[in-house]
């Protein structure tokens, strides 16, 4: 566990405590510390104005309030204080205790409503945002600010909770390529990478890993498609495909899983080995008269 969380409002999402740590960790590791911990209030928006006026003299309600327990050195951030880290070591959990993070569950399900993401991703955003508060960053200066949201998206975009809008068809491809990196193909020697982009804007990599029965191989697409659907993502807009040699287009089976979340209008994005050259078509290109979720009416 990396969060405490203190949740003092009814309804809170379900499976928000494994949120919440995957958020943290992932902070923890894109700043390179570890064993460390901090606690989580959700709130309603009384409390957090309340909160608010009292201890930064501002009345009003915010999305977020961040309470470290280090005061770091100016120009400093958690990766460059370990002295000052293991002095807020707590033996009863065995981590370091940066501070407290304060959400109100209004603000973020407005908020998530109006930038028209889930609220999941949302109060991940501003558990992201307090993590890196509470190791030393902020956002005072267009310098710190830029900083504070280089850290943000990294930490995003390892529990796939990153919104890019500036996605191209040749970073798509470059995220491919990277996923092809980690193909396990020790049989046919052709690794194959892909990743999905999805109406929301997130990002999700696979590669093809093989088996001694050949049979139970996954394809890099499957791969992803898998990686986004645990990941709540039931929209496909495209994917990119690279092989080890040649053009890598998708094989019958995949084709119809991409049609599954993707239809007709899936843009299919293949390159050559190096990832040039980048070739697009259509799903309904690749599977003309395809059978999908619309002929049991089913909408996704």
């Amino acid at each position: 566990m990396a969060v405490v969380l203190y949740p003092e409002v009814p309804s809170i999402p379900e499976g928000l405590q494994q949120l919440l740590d995957d958020v943290s960790r992932a902070c923890f590791q894109a700043e390179g510390i570890d064993e460390a911990l901090f606690s989580v209030r959700i709130v309603d928006e009384e409390t957090i104005h309340r909160l608010n006026r009292k201890t930064r003299k501002v009345d009003r309600p915010t999305d977020v309030l961040s309470y470290p327990e280090i005061n770091y050195p100016a120009g400093k951030t958690a990766r460059d204080c370990p002295r000052l880290l293991k002095r807020e070591y707590d033996p009863d959990s065995g981590m370091v205790y940066l501070g407290d993070c304060v959400i109100s569950l209004p603000r973020a399900q407005a908020q998530a409503a109006e930038y028209g993401h889930s609220l999941r991703r949302e109060l991940g955003y501003l558990t992201a945002h307090s993590a890196f508060h509470l190791m030393g960053y902020d956002h005072m200066t267009d310098e710190d600010k830029a900083k504070m949201r280089e850290m943000e998206k990294i930490a995003m975009r390892q529990v796939q909770l990153w919104k890019d809008d500036t996605m191209t068809d040749q970073r798509l491809m470059e995220l491919a390529l990277e996923a092809r990196e980690r193909s396990y193909s020790p049989y046919s020697k052709f690794q194959v990478g892909a990743c999905i982009l999805t109406e929301d804007g997130r990002t999700f990599q696979g590669c093809n890993f093989e088996n001694a029965s050949y049979g139970a191989t996954i394809c890099a697409e499957r791969c992803a498609a898998s990686n986004a659907v645990i990941n709540g993502a039931r929209r496909f807009t495209a994917i990119a495909i690279v092989g080890s040699a040649g053009y890598a287009w998708p094989c019958g089976i995949c084709r119809q899983v991409l049609n599954e979340f993707g239809g007709g209008k899936l843009r299919v994005i293949v390159g050559d080995p190096e990832g040039q050259n980048l070739q697009v078509r259509s799903l309904s290109e690749l599977l003309p008269e395809s059978f999908g979720p619309e002929d049991l009416g089913i909408s996704l």
